[in-house]
């Protein structure tokens, strides 16, 4: 796979310069490559670029490695990709290693505070940590920080270990130590580390150790009232971060539920988030979703499940086929994640990653 010069000196703060020089780069390695409109999700897939390595700046760990590892891969996604069981059979079909660091509900911005590349602070009830049990956590920072109903993240804090959680049907956030010790008293904001100790951690291992990445995230954005904004900004703060100066990882797209079909308002909206991640990651943003759905007597092969005409129609909605998802909303089920991977691994062919 062609790389691109390591680029270090613009900052994630101005991305539409990170894009223009990136793109240059991109040109300079690989000939002329035409410019992507935003386009709507229908437009067929025709790209033929293999994504371009990315340079970062520093490393959560303090190390700087050269490149990611071109056959270790982590995925950090959502329930897409945590309830169907795809990550194996990308290793599969692949032949690489391939590793889930996915977790249901999980944001851009939890994905970028678990690996490392983004901060995480809050006030603490009372400023203090009681000697045992729980204490609520106020005032999270960054602001747009949420932690979702049922939720555990292991964490440290003050030298603390313990777990922030937020319980079902609650609203209130709390850390609970690990075991008992000495009251500490807490002032102010206080730094939250999440995963200490990434190496026992999967929220963390993978990017840690310096493998490639499948970005598939912005679904509970998009369900959440979040931005595609911060969806990008995300996503690029962890590509500048990465360990390596110049990591290789795809972007893929967001996928729609069973009842945002085309002509719905709702999957104009998923449309509209789609085009803008083709436009700024270019050649790394990949449809694998696209795939299956347009693909369906392949993927349905690979699935080993029988189509019914329901199915054969789901071409024209746009959606998932019924008998591919576990539930009425629209979740791949694991035959469903069979298939969705041999869209990855059709993609990363295309791309010449395998």
């Amino acid at each position: 796979m062609i790389q691109s010069k390591p680029v270090m000196a613009e900052s994630v703060a101005d991305p539409c310069r990170l894009a223009s020089r990136r793109s240059l780069l991109r040109a300079v390695g690989m000939g002329a490559i035409g410019v992507m409109a935003t386009g709507c999700a229908q437009e067929p897939l025709g790209r033929t670029a293999s994504p371009s390595p990315i340079a970062s700046s520093t490393s959560p760990s303090g190390q700087t490695r050269r490149l990611s590892s071109p056959g270790e891969w982590v995925h950090f996604g959502d329930s897409f990709t945590n309830l169907s069981r795809l990550v194996p059979a990308c290793a599969e079909l692949t032949g690489y290693e391939h590793m889930d660091a996915s977790t249901i509900e999980d944001t851009s911005l939890v994905v970028a505070i678990r690996s490392g590349c983004e901060p995480l602070r809050a006030r603490l009830d009372g400023g203090r940590i009681p000697p045992k049990g729980s204490i609520e956590v106020l005032d999270f920072e960054p602001s747009a920080f949420q932690m979702h109903e049922g939720v555990e993240l292991r964490v440290e804090i003050n030298g603390v270990r313990g777990a922030i959680i937020r319980p079902r049907s609650s609203k209130k956030t709390w850390f609970r130590r690990a075991w008992p010790g000495e009251e500490l008293e807490i002032s102010g904001s206080v730094d939250i580390a999440v995963d200490p100790h990434h190496e026992q951690s999967i929220g963390t291992l993978g990017f840690h150790r310096n493998f490639s990445v499948v970005f598939a995230l912005g679904r509970n954005e998009i369900d959440t009232g979040g931005s595609v904004d911060g969806l990008v900004k995300n996503i690029r703060t962890m590509i500048e971060k990465h360990p390596a100066e110049e990591l290789t990882y795809v972007v893929t797209e967001i996928p729609a539920w069973q009842a945002e079909k085309f002509g719905t308002p709702e999957r104009a909206k998923v449309d509209a988030w789609n085009g803008r991640l083709k436009q700024e990651f270019e050649d790394a943003f990949i449809e694998p979703f696209r795939w299956l759905i347009e693909h369906r007597e392949k993927s349905f092969a690979v699935a080993d499940q029988r189509m019914t005409g329901k199915d054969r129609a789901a071409e024209d909605n746009g959606v998932i086929p019924a008998s591919l998802t576990l539930d009425d909303r629209g979740h791949l089920s694991i035959p469903g994640g069979k298939a969705w991977a041999a869209g990855l691994f059709e993609e990363f062919k295309r791309l010449h990653l395998v």
